[in-house]
């Protein structure tokens, strides 16, 4: 499994429901992602932010995104790909 770094801002279409965040689909060069399955959720700490990341099931492989809860910003931060 090839995991390729990406590091680019993102649209994120989420659910926010008992104070979390579930990533639902989101939309990368143009293309939307629909999000299978969040299969791992864990918070990192940056200076004086949280980042949460996640791991994400989608077609195409796993998709590694996040979100700072300060700036609301999202990012995709990599993509672990089958094959590639």
């Amino acid at each position: 499994m090839a995991i390729t770094e990406i590091g680019e801002a993102i649209d994120v279409g989420a659910i926010f429901s008992m104070n979390r965040a579930v990533p639902v689909w989101f939309r990368w060069k143009g293309q939307k992602i629909d999000i299978i399955q969040v299969t791992k959720t864990w918070p990192v700490k940056d200076n004086t932010d949280i980042i949460l990341h996640f791991s994400a099931s989608c077609t195409g492989g796993e998709y590694e995104i996040s979100f700072n809860q300060k700036t609301l910003a999202w990012r995709l931060e990599n993509i672990s790909q089958e094959g590639a």
